[in-house]
């Protein structure tokens, strides 16, 4: 008789294993620069445009990104906001790659170019299990848009109030991914499409990042 297969599994961990080093942000006033802190483009294993840069930095006290994109602001939505300009950021202040849901340590972020009725952000994290932690008070995350003719840029603050479990000093790694939407065409991504996969409920497929200084 045939050699019975043993049974195996194997966790999305198993293909998507991208990192990145997050550098430090010793001065509060400075944003995260394109030269030193420019997020890898990952359209091409995506196969999707890349059309805005995604400048990404730590301190002590949170996580602040810096983020133009190269085409004119059109509209923005809520609470349906991947219809229309936004960018969504996932993180996972512990970086856990065997759940197959969000844990507590998972956050799920807006920010809007254009206030909708005075929202400009807020975190969206839906949880499925008990393990969950409370949504952020929206007037806690900080976003500053510009607004050009050929061009919109948003700096972005995320301070540690808002990220259940940050520290920097017990656990130097983040699980990360955004979703960058536009109005008329297909997002941006780093790392893996949500075309193919729930990033909402994923986060083993988010990427990793190494907070380093």
């Amino acid at each position: 008789m045939p050699e019975i297969e043993k049974k195996f599994s194997l966790l999305p961990i198993s293909f998507y294993g991208l990192s990145w080093d997050c550098p430090h942000l010793k001065n509060k006033d400075l944003r995260p620069s394109f030269t030193t802190h420019l997020i890898p483009n990952t359209g091409h294993l995506c196969d999707e445009e890349t059309f805005a840069k995604v400048a990404m930095g730590w301190r002590e006290d949170g996580l602040t990104f810096n983020v133009l994109i190269g085409r004119p602001f059109k509209k923005t939505f809520f609470p349906e906001i991947s219809k229309g300009d936004s960018l969504e950021i996932f993180i996972d202040t512990r970086d856990i790659k065997t759940s197959g849901f969000n844990t507590r340590f998972c956050h799920h972020f807006f920010f809007l170019p254009e206030p909708f009725e005075g929202l400009t952000a807020a975190e969206i994290t839906h949880f499925r299990t008990e393990d969950k932690h409370e949504l952020c008070d929206p007037k806690l995350l900080v976003c500053q848009p510009h607004l050009g003719q050929k061009n919109y840029s948003m700096n972005i603050f995320i301070p540690k109030e808002c990220l259940h479990g940050y520290d920097y000093a017990q656990f130097d790694r983040l699980g990360f991914t955004y979703r960058l939407n536009r109005l008329g065409g297909k997002p941006q991504h780093f790392s893996v499409s949500s075309h193919e996969f729930p990033l909402e409920q994923q986060p083993s497929l988010w990427s990793s990042i190494k907070l380093v200084k």
